[in-house]
């Protein structure tokens, strides 16, 4: 009966150290969204407005005739479907339903992987090695404009060369801090219909003049507009790790004080026992050499 006791006590102190560890790691968590979500907030706008100025231009017949609005055959070039995950674990199942997501995705048709984060990188090179055609890692769940420019090269390099038929993007958009989902979205080739214009606007477009041309201006703004859709593609998918960590850690602590709760209880039970026997024992005794 002791050494039950004395396991017993081992496993809650164990636990309890332990929930000093997944407390400390929400609070930390807990910091990195709210500076996360600022960064999210704050590149919203900027990108909405890029969005909408982009969309009236899309509409004239310049437009149609820029390389990032081509249209390719399907059937004879692959699509490329760039995934972001997390460089870390221990953020619930984040990583898991945008893995399930991009396979969804990825089903029946010939593609190519760009992986941005280490679980989606270790997940697919695992299992379609071949298919990987660039990653980006240890990012640290820290927005990093090097990064940025880095991935939306690399993917309009790729498009240049016309090695894919389609760029699609497989991320989590975030919602609230208990709410995101993964999303998949198309990156090139643009379409003026993505831009989320009115109806209004899209039947009267504005007859902008452009100078000093339009291939100019097209060439200046739409490589742009395509590395903040990753920034802020980024800055969703950081914002979601950090509020899945964070409520993973939030559940880690509650089990943690609902199972000490429960082996202290038995614990308590179990040296209670050995109390009683052995009062017993010594009772027993007593009237035996009284007897």
């Amino acid at each position: 009966m002791a050494k039950g006791i004395k396991e017993l006590r081992f496993r809650i102190r164990s636990i309890r150290n332990t929930k000093k560890i997944t407390r400390a790691m929400e609070m930390v968590s807990a910091a990195k969204l709210r500076r996360s979500q600022t960064q999210m907030e704050a590149a919203r706008p900027f990108a909405r407005k890029l969005e909408t100025l982009l969309g009236r231009l899309a509409l004239s017949p310049t437009a149609r005739e820029h390389n990032l609005f081509e249209t390719r055959d399907k059937q004879t070039l692959p699509t490329l479907y760039v995934v972001f995950t997390s460089d870390r674990g221990l953020c619930g199942a984040f990583n898991a339903n945008i893995i399930k997501a991009a396979e969804r995705a990825m089903k029946g048709e010939n593609v190519l992987i760009y992986t941005v984060g280490r679980k989606g990188r270790d997940y697919f090179r695992k299992r379609v090695a071949e298919k990987l055609v660039g990653q980006m890692i240890d990012l640290g769940g820290k927005l990093d404009g090097t990064a940025t420019d880095e991935i939306g090269n690399a993917l309009l390099q790729l498009w240049d060369d016309k090695k894919v038929a389609e760029i699609n993007i497989v991320a989590s958009h975030f919602i609230s801090t208990a709410s995101n989902r993964p999303e998949v979205s198309r990156y090139l080739p643009l379409e003026p219909e993505a831009f989320g214009l009115s109806p209004e606007e899209a039947e009267h477009p504005v007859d902008y003049i452009l100078e000093p041309s339009p291939d100019r201006v097209f060439d200046a703004l739409l490589p742009r507009y395509l590395r903040s859709k990753i920034f802020l593609t980024l800055a969703e998918s950081f914002t979601s790790e950090h509020a899945s960590r964070m409520l993973a850690m939030n559940n880690a602590t509650s089990n943690c004080d609902e199972l000490s709760e429960k082996l202290t209880l038995q614990m308590n039970k179990a040296r209670q026992a050995a109390i009683t026997t052995e009062i017993v024992e010594i009772v027993s005794g007593a009237e035996a050499l009284n007897g």
